[in-house]
């Protein structure tokens, strides 16, 4: 057994896999140790699906990390001939003072994100399974959607 190692890695989930790959894709010997068997039900990344979207409300800090990992899952779906990324959509919906609304609106606004503001009524009409206050300010950000993670 190699007894250096220039990376370990504590749990091979979605983050833990991907930094393990792209450490090793640079050359450097990784180690990746996983307390579960491979695609667990245990951990914070397991299930299905996961959303994804570019104009995150938690800080805008976050978009250089995700147009980083937009560009990686799409050279992923490449190399595997996998569709991994479906590109959907995503509303976001509150009061126009909201955390959410304001943080959203602000990530995308400082790094040029594509992000429409649709009204109530349209809203209702391109997704009539929810319902929407009057006194909501609804965002659609086109590029987000969704991760077949498990795949």
């Amino acid at each position: 057994m190699n007894s250096h190692w220039d990376l370990i890695v504590l749990g091979i989930g979605g983050f833990g896999s991907a930094a393990a790959a792209h450490a090793a894709r640079r050359g450097a010997r990784v180690l990746g140790l996983e307390q579960h068997e491979i695609a667990h039900a245990l951990g914070s990344s397991h299930g299905e699906t996961r959303i994804i979207r570019k104009a995150y409300f938690e800080h805008p800090d976050y978009v250089p990390l995700l147009e980083r990992a937009y560009r990686n899952w799409q050279l992923l779906e490449h190399e595997t001939g996998t569709t991994l990324f479906e590109r959907v959509g995503l509303f976001l919906a509150g009061l126009p003072d909201s955390t959410v609304v304001k943080g959203t609106a602000s990530a995308a606004a400082l790094h040029n994100l594509s992000l429409d503001r649709i009204s109530p009524e349209e809203a209702r009409r391109r997704f009539p399974d929810f319902a929407f206050r009057d006194s909501d300010a609804i965002l659609f950000e086109a590029d987000a959607g969704f991760l077949h993670v498990e795949e």
